[in-house]
Parts: C-alpha cells; sequence; structure tokens
C-alpha cells in the first residue's frame, strides 16, 4: 500500500511539474502510522513556505490542513470531494479538508480548488461571528470546492457566513462550487443569522456563477440568507448565471440568467432578471421577453433535487430547464452558455486525477503498475 501512494503522488508531481510555477506537496495523510513524505504538512506552512505564483497540491486526508492566511499569489489545488458519490474520481477518496481562508493585500490573482470546508457549531454560541472564506483584495477565484456551515442552538447572537466579500472589490469569481449554510436556532428573542454569500460592498467585473447555493433557516428564530448584498442604491457589476439557488436572495442591480431558484424570496431591486426559472414568482415574467419561467414543480426539474448532492441536480428528460436559457442553452449549473464553466461533479480540479491504480508484486527487478486516468477540463 506505501508504494501505491508513493507512486500516487509521484504521478501527481509530474502533472503539476508540466507548468511553469514551482508545485509543493501538502500531506497530512499517514498511512500504518508513517507520514506521506510531503515538502509541508499544514496549509498555513505551505503558504509560509512557497513563492508568489507557486502552486501546492493538497493530498487527500483524515485530518485536517487547518486555516490559511493568503498574503501573496498562490494557488491551492485539492482532490475535490463526495468523492464516493460519483465514478471517476480519485483512488484515495479523502477530501482535502481545511479551516477557514483569508486573503488580504498581496495574494491577487490566488486561486483554490477542490478543497472541502466545513463546520458545525452545536453548543451555546452568544456574538460570535465566523466567516469560512475572507476575501479582502481583488481578483480571487473560489473554484469547485465544498463549503458548508451549520449553527445548532438555542441562543445564537452573531454572524456565519460562507463567503464574505469585504468593500468595493473587482474580478470575484465564484464558480463551480457547492456552497450550504444552514441555522437551527429555537431560543426566543435571538437574531443570529446566516449567509451564504455576502457582498458588503460595490463588485465590479464580479462572477457568482455555475455553483449550487442553499442557506436554510430549520430552527423557529434567526434568518439565513442565500446571496446577500449590503449596497442598495449603487449600480454594480455583478453577474449571477447557472446557479441552482435555495434559500432568501437580497441583490440589487445585478444581472442574473439561466438560474433556478427552487425555494425562497427575493428581496432586492433593480436586478435585470432573464432565462430563469422559479418555484414561485421570484423572477418577474412582465414582460414576456424577459423569458423567465414561474411556479414550476422542481420534482420535474432534476433528475432528484431532494438528494442535496450534486449528482441529484442533473436535468431530468423533458426538464423545462432544457433549452430554457441565453441562446437555447439550459438553465442550471450543467450549461456555460453564459460564458462560464460547467459545474464538474465532486469538484474534481481541472487536472488529470487516477481514479483507479493497482500496484502489483515485484517481478525481478520490475514493479508493474496499472493506472485509469480522467481529464477534467474546464469545459465540456
Amino acid at each position: 500500500m506505501k508504494k501505491q501512494i508513493t507512486f500516487l503522488t509521484a504521478i501527481v508531481i509530474f502533472i503539476a511539474m508540466t507548468g511553469n510555477a514551482k508545485v509543493w506537496r501538502v500531506s497530512s495523510r499517514v498511512i500504518d502510522g508513517i507520514a506521506v513524505d510531503a515538502d509541508f504538512n499544514t496549509l498555513q506552512d505551505g503558504i509560509d513556505g512557497a513563492s508568489s505564483g507557486d502552486t501546492l497540491y493538497l493530498m487527500g486526508s483524515k485530518n485536517s490542513y487547518g486555516t490559511g492566511i493568503f498574503e501573496k499569489k498562490l494557488v491551492v489545488i485539492g482532490p475535490g470531494y463526495w468523492l464516493t458519490e460519483n465514478q471517476h474520481t480519485q483512488a484515495i477518496t479523502d477530501t482535502a479538508r481545511v479551516g477557514s481562508l483569508t486573503f488580504n493585500d498581496g495574494s491577487q490573482g490566488s486561486k483554490v480548488q477542490g478543497l472541502a470546508l466545513s463546520y458545525s457549531a452545536t453548543t451555546y454560541v452568544y456574538a460570535v461571528n465566523f466567516r469560512y472564506v475572507t476575501i479582502n483584495t481583488d481578483s480571487i477565484t473560489i473554484a469547485r470546492n465544498y463549503i458548508f456551515l451549520y449553527r445548532y442552538g438555542s441562543y445564537t447572537v452573531g454572524t456565519f457566513e460562507g463567503i464574505t466579500i469585504y468593500g468595493d472589490r473587482t474580478n470575484i469569481k465564484i464558480q463551480q462550487n457547492w456552497i450550504e449554510v444552514e441555522i437551527n436556532d429555537y431560543g426566543g428573542g435571538y437574531d443570529g443569522y446566516v449567509n451564504t454569500i455576502h457582498f458588503t460592498g460595490v463588485p465590479s467585473n464580479c462572477f457568482v456563477q455555475n455553483n449550487f447555493i442553499r442557506s436554510n433557516n430549520s430552527g423557529t428564530y434567526g434568518t439565513a440568507t442565500n446571496i446577500r448584498m449590503d449596497i442598495s442604491d449603487v449600480a454594480n457589476d455583478l453577474k449571477i448565471y447557472n446557479n441552482v439557488l435555495w434559500g432568501d436572495c437580497i441583490t440589487y442591480f445585478t444581472e442574473q440568467q439561466n438560474n433556478i431558484f427552487v425555494s425562497g424570496a427575493y428581496n432586492g431591486g433593480g436586478d435585470i432578471m432573464m432565462y430563469n426559472l422559479c418555484n414561485g414568482t421570484q423572477y418577474p415574467v412582465d414582460p414576456p421577453e424577459l423569458n423567465n419561467q414561474q411556479n414550476i414543480d422542481m420534482s420535474i426539474v432534476f433528475v432528484d433535487y431532494t438528494k442535496y448532492i450534486d449528482n441529484g441536480y442533473a436535468l431530468a428528460t423533458g426538464s423545462p430547464a432544457i433549452g430554457a436559457g441565453v441562446n437555447g442553452g439550459d438553465c442550471g449549473v450543467f450549461s456555460f452558455d453564459t460564458g462560464g464553466f460547467p459545474y464538474v461533479l465532486s469538484g474534481m480540479p481541472a487536472i488529470p486525477s487516477i481514479y483507479e491504480a493497482t500496484v502489483e508484486p515485484f517481478v525481478g527487478s520490475s514493479l508493474p503498475v496499472t493506472i485509469k486516468a480522467v481529464s477534467h477540463n474546464e469545459h465540456k
């Protein structure tokens, strides 16, 4: 088994080194009591040890890689998530779990993909704020990641957020992710709330595209918001395309196309909404040229929208979302007719991945190895 893991690591490095930037291995994986050889063992150590423009590859592991504060341009790549739920993912099915990520000045141009961020708070919480991804600068890409945040308790005061974009930001791309926040608060008089994606300032050339975005309030008190914008009276340039949305949205002056609004309420104003589907009246149908569809039964839209796993959101045969988007494309996350990238099952990174490897016993001086690999390119 140790030989197999070493071989897989070597293959990943070989693939990565075809690029120009220096590549570093980060591993917290332990096999039979032996730590897998790597350049770094935590995410922050990798960030500190790498140079601007480098790439960090995080190996699947049962141990978390911890938090990361970025103040230089880096690419961070993990193996994806839900690796046992879909076919042809990874031979090693552990995810690369990380804690909160913060992008500060100097990290412009950074991109993270294939990571798993999951946090559940189930104890008494008062006046505590938690944000999984905090963006304090421009030109950051969050792609193909799993972000799940659950707040459960009786007395919640504070904010829990999946992705927070502080200030007036440009060129922020949130693409191809599964992002979900939930609050279950049963204490009367408390006002804790959760937000999936929160823009505090005015976005410019920003995209929220091809994501599953869900907010849910399963308790009696507190509030849950899907996409939230604070600035209501200034024109912006935020494009919300090809998402599947659950939960209440608060947006202003955005462009929204090819989305499927499964449930929740829309609150806001000034948005341009065209070629979308919704289960109620969240998207306007007057004038008809908007090409929005209202009061759609979501059970006929998807293969199985109650699964809360990405493979359930393929469009069903005869779905009203087929051909209902811009230029005759489909609505939902698996289409890219609005210029984005289609959602990739399990958040597989945009590099070849080995999903099966067999290492036979030595034959003389030879080590027979059989591998199966698949490429997960940006477009279909």
